[in-house]
């Protein structure tokens, strides 16, 4: 017998999907001493220690590139732990669009060494369209906003016709909270107190009606500690910079479309998947600027990693290619396996 899983390898969490659609989720950070670089922590325990003196926080997806195959085990490891199972193991594993072979033939041995015994490659906007609901056969526009970047993926009858990558995510709109506040009130807040900001009051569209948040930081003059209290009208219009980098970015997309694809990939339009498009209005922003209809996925965070576990229900049972890139194969195993 074999477990099937999803694995989303996220800057933020690797997030792990069985075959019953469960979704478990672990932080994807390290701590590591100063001085000797070993691992002090991995994931929850990292992230309760991350302002500990004697650590330096690290995270081996940052800019999707892999800092470190340790500390990359180690996570793996750590979030592996909820698939309690003694069977053969096989996981399809979400990339970056910017993977190259070589990195990918890296990870599946972290892999492989961690007790998987099979595992395929799926580009993270194909997963998180499919984990959305959809067929991989679709013409559709898939947006996953990740924390560190944004993956594009325009599909024809399921085949990508262009990916990209952009350089922007939902920690950048937490940072332009960060740095707003900063600015306005010369106080210090973590990443942790602006994501809430922007979780709890953040807007880039009319209508939210929320209550201000209440937030502790640190005076840039003195060092004093302070309660704040912020309001959605005090943060109007600060999410401008990474909000126009993100639909510039999926605009470029867009135009890429060839006009004869056009009617049937607009028909189902954009799919927004991933924590970062939760933002308060961004799906109605950006069916305004591109003139798109856009979809909001439900839980958007954790659509890649069902997405990935969907895939792993219609694969065929015996597969040649351990640890490559099967996205382009995606519509042919979904038809296959549906002539059954």
């Amino acid at each position: 017998m074999v477990t099937k899983i999803g694995l989303d390898l996220g800057y933020a969490n690797i997030t792990v999907s069985d075959a019953s659609l469960e979704v478990g989720r672990e932080p994807s950070i390290a701590i590591i001493d100063k001085n000797t670089r070993r691992i002090i922590s991995v994931g929850r325990d990292a992230l309760s220690a991350e302002n500990a003196a004697e650590g330096i926080l690290v995270r081996p997806f940052k800019n999707g590139i892999l800092y470190s195959a340790e500390f990359t085990k180690e996570i793996i490891r750590e979030a592996l732990k909820v698939i309690n199972t003694s069977e053969n193991i096989r996981a399809v594993v979400g990339v970056p669009d910017e993977f190259n072979s070589k990195q990918e033939s890296e990870l599946a041995s972290m892999v492989w060494e961690e007790g998987v015994n099979e595992c395929f490659f799926v580009k993270r906007a194909v997963a998180g369209l499919i984990g959305a609901g959809y067929a991989p056969t679709i013409s559709a526009v898939s947006v996953n906003v990740g924390a560190a970047k944004t993956e594009i993926a325009i599909i024809y009858q399921g085949t990508i016709i262009y990916s990209a990558t952009a350089d922007v995510g939902g920690e950048d709109f937490d940072e332009a909270v960060q740095r707003y506040i900063l600015e306005q009130g010369e106080l210090n807040i973590s990443l942790i107190d602006s994501k809430a900001i922007k979780e709890g009051i953040g807007a880039v569209w009319d209508g939210r009606c929320a209550d201000p948040i209440t937030i502790t930081g640190t005076l840039a003059l003195t060092g004093n500690k302070i309660k704040m209290s912020v309001s959605s009208e005090d943060i109007l219009g600060v999410f401008e910079k990474p909000l126009f980098e993100l639909l510039d970015a999926v605009a470029n997309g867009v135009k890429r479309i060839p006009i004869d694809y056009v009617e049937e990939i607009f028909a189902n339009g954009i799919v927004l998947t991933g924590g970062g498009a939760k933002l308060f209005g961004l799906d109605k922003m950006m069916s305004k600027v591109l003139g798109v209809s856009v979809t909001m996925a439900n839980n958007p965070e954790d659509c890649v990693a069902r997405g990935l576990s969907l895939v792993n229900t219609f694969l065929p049972i015996k597969m040649r290619n351990n640890g490559k890139n099967i996205t382009t194969q995606l519509s042919k195993y979904y038809k296959s396996n549906n002539k059954k």
